[in-house]
């Protein structure tokens, strides 16, 4: 069976072209520099965790204190 093409009208496409364009920039976050660190240092935490064959480290306000000071230690 075959398709049917539809053809919308110009001002449609344009409508769906603008939503498109946008992607995903409505869910996109702006980290300071501190919590992007803090972001990756708990990334690595989890990725070292896996590799040793560990569940993934729960984070409790305490090692998220301690991480977030390693993080701006290495600078």
């Amino acid at each position: 069976m075959k398709c049917k093409r539809i053809i919308l009208p110009r001002k449609v496409r344009e409508y769906f072209a603008a939503i498109g364009k946008r992607g995903g920039q409505a869910g996109r976050r702006a980290l300071t520099r501190p919590q992007a660190k803090l972001m990756v240092a708990i990334r690595e935490a989890k990725r070292a965790a896996r590799k040793a064959g560990e569940p993934p480290p729960k984070i409790d306000r305490k090692k998220l204190a301690l991480l977030r000071k390693r993080a701006i230690a290495r600078g």
